[in-house]
């Protein structure tokens, strides 16, 4: 299997998220439909705000999963266009790695939820394989029925009070025995209103069950001045 980074769904990132159907937003009780996709994330970013997420690929066997490599990701705020919708430029990754520089019209959303949501669905499928479509809406779905919590984050020396979102969407789907042993594919978003576009933390871990049960791999994008943070077994 070959490991690339990114997937091509990437490079249209408004698409990706425009593929996410959610219900409509609670009253009173947070959802994490409502926490990743109905928030204005970006509403108190002002223009000209640089923020930096720090990205961390750790494997147990290069030769079968890819080398491991750490890179960041900026988004840059670079104007206000009115009822909350910001514009922006997003660079993902550095060097060798980088992509084109993406520029961004009228978000509301943080785009990066959709860089991580691409690359997972990416990493799985070069795993598992499976159609992406499929894989697309199984993930999608999977947050519907996500477990959330709150707990308290440290950022910048200070503990704020944040969401921590955990599913595992393809665990008892119909086509779980076809999976190859990854069916088990955990993801962990973790999200505030008290830091810079509200995302605090993205983490994808896989461990394959068949023995020796030795291939794990772990795909963590942070906020840069988060600390503190559990590190994947």
């Amino acid at each position: 299997m070959r490991f690339n980074g990114l997937g091509s769904a990437v490079l249209a990132v408004s698409l990706f998220l425009g593929t996410f159907v959610v219900p409509a937003a609670a009253a009173d009780v947070p959802k994490a439909t409502d926490l990743i996709f109905e928030r204005k994330h970006l509403d108190k970013v002002e223009p000209g705000t640089e923020i930096k997420y720090n990205f961390n690929r750790t494997v147990t066997d290069p030769k079968i999963l890819g080398l491991p490599f750490s890179d960041t990701i900026t988004m840059k705020v670079v104007a206000d266009q009115g009822d909350h919708q910001k514009d922006l430029e997003l660079q993902i990754y550095t060097g060798d790695r980088a992509r084109d520089l993406q520029k961004l019209e009228k978000f509301t959303i943080n785009p990066v939820f959709a860089v991580f949501f691409a690359q997972s669905v990416n990493t799985f499928n070069q795993l598992a394989g499976g159609q992406m479509n499929y894989l697309q809406r199984v993930y999608s779905d999977g947050w519907m029925k996500s477990k959330i919590e709150p707990i308290k984050v440290d950022y910048k020396g200070n503990q704020v009070d944040a969401y921590r979102i955990t599913m595992t969407p393809f665990v008892g789907d119909k086509y779980e025995t076809k999976m190859q042993g990854w069916e088990g594919a955990k993801y962990q978003v973790t999200v505030s209103d008290a830091v810079p576009g509200e995302i605090v933390d993205m983490l994808a871990t896989y461990h394959n069950r068949y023995p020796p049960a030795t291939l794990k791999l772990s795909e963590r994008t942070t906020l840069d001045g988060v600390t503190g943070l559990e590190t994947p077994e």
